[in-house]
């Protein structure tokens, strides 16, 4: 498929031809959008999990994968609009169909400035970014290591204890800072090892908690290979001075989480955010029920596709100086509560030849087998329930500890 999939234009498709969007996420409902805005309709939407759950996007009907065998190779446009990375490309669905199309052209050139325009404004250029940059690594079949994203935690503290929060965060009893020291090193030689990272996302617990997260912030901005810094806040606490100036920077933007009563500050920091110039926006939050440590029975396919099509399996995390592949993993270990995994984590604190190390990213980043945490997550896809999000606890949950740690 990769050496037929080009970027779409609009004289690739006609009215008369069945157009399908490959995905269902953000990217797929842009281009659903600026599909509708050159005045083409999309015939389906094809993705397994919305059609498994029987979903429609954008008032359009989803099928799954299966179907594409029914439709004609020689009316159907096929766009790929994955904006998920290892759920991504399945060429061996697409192969039939010889006009197979990107939509990174397309999306730039759309106006979404409409009041109907789907994803948050803030958020529109992001996904296409990441979209265009994941479309790009794809055609060129180059041997990069280059991150989607990495998230980087400056503390395990917290100003709220979410009985259901998917980071794990109400289990630590005795939550630490992150030591920013070896949090920068770790950095470096991670940096030394790569190409690059699309984005950097500062996070916790709640970042702003610890009173030195602006040199973590002033540390990401300056690396050139970097498109953007996203800290994410619960709008507790509102940042000060040296904290504060350094969330101005232009690669910067600063995404409140808006729990209504809770986010005591929200107004507050919001005020002085504009004030200030930093680049924010807020929004309501959705949860999955994803955020407990136990053990799950399934079977290997199971597990095969726990890890497929979770929404985080590409969330490269770093934390306390240890680079994980998702957070679920990275904060369950960091906790003690998982059997010991060395496959499954890089120690960063280990100083290593860059090369030795490169080769260990890769392999993990493009890993296509399950974590170990996969065994103890409810799981996190699009099949997942929703619940009500930040419900509260007195104090931290107990921790089933599943293995004996010797380094915590």
């Amino acid at each position: 498929m990769a050496g037929q999939i080009r970027d779409f234009t609009p004289g690739d498709a006609t009215p008369e031809d069945s157009i399908v969007i490959f995905g269902a996420g953000d990217v797929a409902q842009l281009t659903h959008y600026a599909l509708r805005a050159l005045g083409l309709d999309v015939a389906y939407v094809c993705d397994p999990l919305l059609a498994e759950a029987g979903g429609t996007l954008c008032g359009t009907e989803v099928i799954p994968p299966g179907a594409l065998a029914s439709l004609d190779p020689g009316t159907t446009c096929v766009i790929d609009a994955w904006d998920h990375t290892r759920y991504a490309r399945q060429p061996a669905l697409l192969d039939r169909f010889p006009r197979v199309h990107f939509s990174v052209s397309l999306l730039r050139g759309t106006d979404f400035s409409g009041p109907r325009a789907p994803v948050l404004p803030g958020e529109r250029e992001r996904r296409i970014t990441h979209y265009a940059n994941q479309c790009q690594a794809l055609l060129a079949r180059s041997a990069q290591v280059r991150l989607r994203s990495l998230d980087v935690v400056v503390t395990e503290a917290c100003t709220m204890r979410c009985v259901d929060c998917s980071n794990l965060m109400q289990y630590y009893a005795h939550p630490r800072h992150s030591d920013l020291d070896e949090l920068h090193t770790a950095l470096e030689r991670l940096m030394a090892a790569v190409d690059g990272v699309d984005e950097f996302r500062v996070l916790g617990g709640e970042p702003f908690a610890n009173p030195r997260f602006g040199r973590t912030v002033d540390l990401l901005t300056s690396v050139a290979e970097a498109e953007r810094v996203v800290v994410y806040t619960n709008g507790t606490i509102v940042p000060r001075d040296a904290n504060l100036a350094s969330l101005a920077h232009p690669k910067v933007l600063v995404k409140i989480t808006d729990y209504g009563g809770l986010s005591v500050r929200h107004d507050a920091l919001a005020e002085t955010l504009t004030r200030q110039g930093v680049n924010w926006l807020s929004q309501k939050p959705t949860w999955t029920d994803s955020g407990r440590i136990g053990p799950v029975e399934r079977t290997r396919a199971e597990l095969e596709r726990t890890f497929r099509d979770c929404c985080v399996n590409d969330l490269v995390t770093l934390l306390n100086g240890r680079l994980y592949l998702c957070p679920f993993s990275a904060n369950a270990m960091n906790l003690g509560a998982l059997p010991d995994a060395p496959d499954d984590v890089i120690d960063l604190r280990t100083e290593r030849p860059a090369d030795e190390l490169r080769e260990l990213i890769s392999t993990l980043y493009r890993r296509s087998g399950p974590l170990t945490a996969c065994s103890f997550c409810r799981g996190r896809d699009h099949t997942t329930p929703t619940i009500e999000p930040a419900v509260q606890v007195r104090r931290p949950l107990p921790l089933i500890v599943l293995s004996e740690r010797t380094d915590r």
